[in-house]
């Protein structure tokens, strides 16, 4: 519908921005999974609005908005009704029937609102709301003068799987397909028209209630009723047998009966799967009807948040949501679990989420942070005690690609494993509890921590120096007059990810024992000390192996290896050492080589995106850090520092979009 997606495209303006003058935080419901507050009055701090309408008359929005409604004449975002001095927010709830999720968005002026709607727009009072909905009505869009309020819903289909569930509402069985290879014409599984089917309406018109005049329960009765004569009307259908196959052409009416069962199975199938989505629209739309009543009439509580009632004008975006296992509790196969395994805990520990993107200067980051409960905090503090050998710290330097540093206590790790795999998987019935029961046993009693931790400390750094050509061997194939090959051995240059990864031992001794073993396999070659793997294939990215001074080294850089063991390797001081050395992990990408990267892989780029990805060279890095726990959270942050050429980082994205939207309109 127009009307809707002119709706959907306010929303989208209006994520751009939003805060003080008037804050609907109250209006949230209370038990919502998770909230995203949207800071229109910081965002438009930092961005220009001309550029802003200029991008959006590039994209069209204004010339269509002025086709479907002529008295809405303007080319500026600040004439849409919405109120972009104050905050917005998004907000999502999930049950074992039902997802909702909702905005909620302050209007300056409600005729201006209504203004950019198209003329045609279906415009309905529901809850003494002007509104709009979605031909299915589970997305529903209503607005009073101060608050557009936005509400939509998908079906759970853990719950509409269940056996009770779908007779209460009269869903059908899907026909099942013969895929006998020579089976004559299946008969239908259903005569639609013992009960009148209708595609146009389908259920709609056996079912539908008017949720104003009736409560929640009357309108299920009336579902649950209309449904049980349904069925007992598909029950009482007799079906004829199939017509017998004339033998004079038996093999050929035999394909063309199984063409037209193909046909009549897809019909038949088409049109159970619409009944069945019809009954789910209908149970959408009235669960949403009665949940707009409710957040309405307050009766749904206000949702509380010290952070999201004081925002900071650089901060643009900020996310919360309480226990993640209140809400993936519904999206596990519970026919699977629940049937097999019992009930799991699927405790992860994770107490609340917090998380903020922000302004800083030319920077733009994401701060966030995961509070655990007591038992978990205490193991992740141990945990993530380890630091990285500083030995790997000479093999990174400026000129790298990337890297990534993952640093973990193993004798920790190991230690507490065992009560946080009884964390997550606990609570199961019968035998699978008994046999997870019996492995977390058994882990604790054969691994020895203490030894494992010498083999593998727990200390790890990938480097990804860039890409380099390599000539590598492949195998072809010659035909000749009669069409028989051989194998011919041929090489060509391939460009390669050029990579070392390296982590410490302690108790090198296992490595060297398998590698002895598959030497004497004719699987490994000892190049004097570098080990090269041996397979019927070549792979150009396998590593070979070097076990140097504690630390085992897996590169497919032969030559960097040599250098490294005969101490000739020459490190170079790196500005990515103090974030190395400072957390427990680190990802980061050299923004800087990206261009050359691209015109080495011959990769193709979009003229509107050429000249961006070139300014990608002015970049500051990407990265991801995280200094691992204080107290019971772990922090983490990523970022990434833009070029000086714009007023802030919010500016240079802007004048960024523009750019492109400029080049696509050439």
């Amino acid at each position: 519908m127009n009307n809707l997606k002119l709706a959907i495209t306010v929303l989208a303006v209006n994520i751009s921005g939003n805060l003080f003058s008037q804050d609907l935080l109250h209006k949230v419901p209370e038990e919502s999974k998770f909230v995203i507050a949207l800071n229109g009055k910081g965002f438009f701090k930092h961005a220009s609005m001309e550029q802003l309408n200029g991008i959006f008359k590039r994209a069209g929005v204004f010339e269509k908005i002025m086709e479907d409604n002529g008295s809405f004449q303007s080319e500026n975002i600040e004439e849409f009704g919405i109120d972009l001095n104050s905050k917005s927010y998004l907000h999502f709830n999930v049950n074992d029937s039902l997802q909702y999720f909702g905005a909620l968005i302050p209007l300056k002026d409600k005729a201006q609102f209504e203004s950019i709607l198209p003329e045609e727009s279906e415009i309905e009072v529901i809850n003494g709301l002007n509104s709009i909905q979605t031909d299915d009505k589970t997305i529903r869009v209503s607005w009073d003068q101060q608050t557009l309020y936005i509400l939509g819903g998908v079906a759970m289909d853990n719950y509409f799987k269940r056996e009770d569930i779908r007779q209460k509402y009269g869903m059908l069985e899907n026909p099942e397909y013969d895929y006998a290879e020579d089976a004559a014409a299946v008969p239908d599984t259903l005569d639609w028209e013992a009960y009148d089917y209708d595609e146009e309406n389908t259920v709609d018109t056996i079912i539908l209630a008017d949720p104003e005049n009736e409560s929640v329960e009357e309108v299920e009765a009336a579902v649950e009723e209309a449904a049980e004569a349904v069925i007992e009307e598909a029950e009482a259908s007799t079906i004829p047998p199939p017509p017998a196959l004339p033998d004079d052409f038996e093999s050929v009416d035999s394909v063309l009966e199984r063409d037209e069962y193909q046909d009549d199975y897809y019909t038949q199938y088409t049109k159970v799967t619409n009944h069945n989505d019809s009954i789910k629209d209908i149970f959408v739309s009235q669960q949403l009807d009665a949940q707009m009543t409710r957040l309405l009439a307050g009766e749904l509580g206000s949702y509380k948040s010290k952070k999201m009632g004081s925002m900071k004008d650089n901060e643009l975006i900020h996310f919360e949501m309480d226990k993640l296992s209140n809400l993936m509790e519904y999206y596990y196969p519970t026919d699977i679990l629940y049937g097999y395994m019992g009930r799991p805990s699927f405790d992860y520990g994770y107490e609340h989420i917090n998380s903020t993107l922000l302004v800083d200067g030319n920077k733009m980051k994401w701060l966030g942070d995961v509070t655990f409960d007591k038992e978990m905090a205490k193991y992740y503090k141990e945990i993530y005690q380890k630091k990285i050998n500083p030995k790997f710290l000479r093999y990174v330097n400026d000129d790298a690609l990337g890297f990534l540093s993952f640093n973990v206590n193993s004798e920790a790790y190991i230690k507490h494993m065992p009560a946080i795999v009884n964390k997550f998987y606990g609570g199961m019935d019968g035998k699978v509890g008994q046999i997870m029961d019996l492995f977390i046993t058994a882990f604790d009693i054969v691994v020895d921590e203490k030894a494992v931790s010498k083999v593998f400390k727990g200390d790890n750094l990938f480097v990804l120096n860039g890409v380099s050509q390599k000539e590598v061997e492949y195998i072809d194939y010659e035909y000749d007059e009669d069409y028989n090959y051989k194998e011919i051995e041929k090489t060509k240059m391939e460009k390669i990810p050029d990579y070392l990864w390296m982590f410490s031992s302690d108790d090198t001794r296992v490595f060297e024992k398998i590698l002895a073993i598959l030497i004497t396999e004719n699987r490994v070659v000892d190049h004097d000390g570098i080990y090269e793997a041996v397979t019927n294939e070549i792979d150009q990215i396998a590593p070979y192996i070097l076990i140097d001074k504690g630390i085992v080294f897996l590169s497919n850089n032969m030559e960097q290896l040599k250098q490294i063991k005969s101490n000739s390797y020459t490190p170079s001081a790196s500005k990515y050492s103090s974030i190395l050395k400072k957390n427990k992990f680190s990802l980061v990408l050299n923004t800087k080589k990206i261009p050359s990267l691209i015109d080495e892989l011959d990769l193709p780029v979009h003229r509107s995106m050429d000249a961006e990805i070139k300014n990608l060279s002015q970049y500051g890095d990407f990265y991801m850090i995280s200094n691992g726990m204080k107290g019971d959270r772990f922090l983490w942050e990523a970022g990434v520092e833009f070029p000086n050429e714009g007023k802030n980082a919010v500016d240079y994205l802007i004048n960024t979009f523009d750019n492109i939207s400029k080049s696509l309109k050439d």
